[in-house]
């Protein structure tokens, strides 16, 4: 219990849930969340992110705090090339680059229904990224890689799916993990001031339609809900992808309490 607030009456609003980063703005924990037995999620384990290359001298000095042990960095290939690791390349932190898409939705032959729906778009993620949120919920589930952080860009999409992803596997109840998906929506306004802010991104984001930037709660509800219709739910589909049973029940020993 590092934040000593596991009663707090609300867990979406807790104190320390989003750690204060002058680098990266949607930096938050993903403990405290109740499960559907009674249980909560584990304090100081798992993290998701926004992007992690602007993070200055003290933000290091936190994460040594809680002594990060391992980034996944979700995303493409180009994102990374630009921007590279930041600071973080210089430290001892387990790194592993599991990209969900290599190129645009388009560029990669999206159906048109994951171009024109975040919901859909998340779908497709599970199909065109599959070995890597394989990969990424193997690690999660094995104990040397915590306290774990998985990123993309603005921690809403990539991030978002395998966030919802964990959590539902934990057995974390649905309305808290929409909630936790909605959370990056007051994290929006500074995220993309910090991205118009780099070389040649301004440009970009003016391109983009609104709905990439949103962060609503029927997007999420939408694809819970047909996560659960087309492969009975996040635990089903990752053993279906090639998640081993053994890893799932490991990341439930470690990322959950043991008193309901």
């Amino acid at each position: 219990m590092p934040y000593g607030i596991l009663g707090h009456d609300d867990p979406m609003v807790a104190p320390d849930r989003l750690l204060p980063r002058v680098g990266a703005f949607n930096f938050r924990d993903l403990g405290g969340y109740p499960t559907v037995d009674g249980r909560l999620t584990r304090w100081g384990r798992l993290f998701r992110s926004d992007t992690l290359h602007g993070l200055t001298d003290s933000d290091i000095e936190v994460l040594h705090g809680i002594g990060l042990t391992t980034v996944i960095d979700l995303r493409r290939p180009v994102e990374l090339e630009t921007t590279g690791r930041g600071p973080l390349a210089s430290e001892a932190v387990e790194f592993r680059h599991l990209p969900l898409i290599i190129d645009s939705a388009e560029d990669q032959g999206a159906p048109a229904q994951a171009q024109e729906n975040l919901a859909q778009i998340y779908k497709w993620f599970l199909q065109v990224g599959r070995q890597s949120l394989v990969e990424a919920l193997t690690m999660v589930g094995e104990s040397q890689n915590h306290p774990l952080v998985f990123h993309c860009t603005a921690g809403k999409d990539r991030t978002g799916v395998l966030a919802a992803l964990v959590l539902d596997i934990l057995g974390v109840e649905r309305n808290i993990i929409v909630e936790d998906y909605v959370l990056t929506a007051s994290r929006m306004d500074l995220v993309l001031a910090r991205i118009k802010g780099e070389p040649d991104s301004e440009a970009l984001i003016a391109q983009v339609p609104q709905f990439l930037l949103q962060a609503e709660a029927a997007t999420m509800e939408t694809f819970i809900d047909e996560l659960w219709r087309d492969h009975a739910g996040a635990r089903a589909w990752a053993l279906d992808a090639g998640v081993a049973k053994e890893t799932l029940d490991a990341m439930t020993e470690l990322l959950v309490t043991s008193d309901k």
